[in-house]
């Protein structure tokens, strides 16, 4: 195992469990993300299940099947997968850093856990871009 796989490797497990989690636990999923299912509607919980669950859990675990495989698919392919998913977890941290800003006044987003959630999406985006970020500096 090349240096670089390693924090794509050690990503893609806390990925994996992070999904593997909600799956099995929806509430620890929706505690997480500090989300309700909307009582007027009902399979709210499935919401959980499926996108914080299977969809983080799948994907993550593309991330680590192409590091498995990357013998018979290259380099390339565990490039590509920890790229999307890592645009993922960078996508969020976007997503929350423009709430902190726009959303403060009216409902109060600049909280310490928003500030340590950045700072954790970002070390995950990060650690999953490794492969395509030292092919890129080489």
């Amino acid at each position: 195992m090349e240096l670089m796989h390693i924090p794509t490797v050690a990503a893609a497990l806390i990925g994996c469990a992070m999904g593997a989690t909600s799956l099995l636990v929806p509430r620890w999923g929706a505690s997480v993300v500090r989300l309700q299912p909307d009582p007027r509607w009902k399979g709210g919980w499935s919401e959980f299940r499926a996108s914080y669950g299977g969809a983080f859990l799948l994907g993550h675990a593309a991330v680590v099947l192409t590091f498995l495989m990357r013998a018979q698919a290259g380099d390339a392919a565990l490039m590509g997968t920890g790229f999307a998913m890592g645009a993922l977890w960078i996508g969020m941290a976007i997503g929350r850093v423009v709430s902190m800003i726009v959303d403060d006044p009216a409902h109060n987003t600049r909280t310490g856990y928003n500030y340590a959630a950045v700072v954790f999406e970002l070390a995950m985006g990060v650690a999953l871009w490794a492969p395509f970020l030292a092919h890129i500096g080489s």
